[in-house]
């Protein structure tokens, strides 16, 4: 069994640099406590919402 989890922030007045290091602190936060990303997408106009899906094993 998995569980999953999502993690969203805004990126509307981002630049390319801000947005990557937004990015890399979700990655490396998620990352340390066992997530694994599965899914990413930027919806919204001009991609103002960014959505990360992460997956782990349930604990038994």
């Amino acid at each position: 069994m998995w569980e999953y989890k999502t993690e969203t922030f805004g990126s509307t007045w981002d630049s390319k640099a801000g947005l990557k290091r937004k990015s890399d602190e979700v990655l490396a936060r998620c990352g340390k406590e066992g997530w694994e990303l599965v899914n990413f997408q930027c919806i919204g106009a001009y991609g103002t919402v960014m959505i990360f899906v992460f997956k782990r094993p349930k604990p038994q």
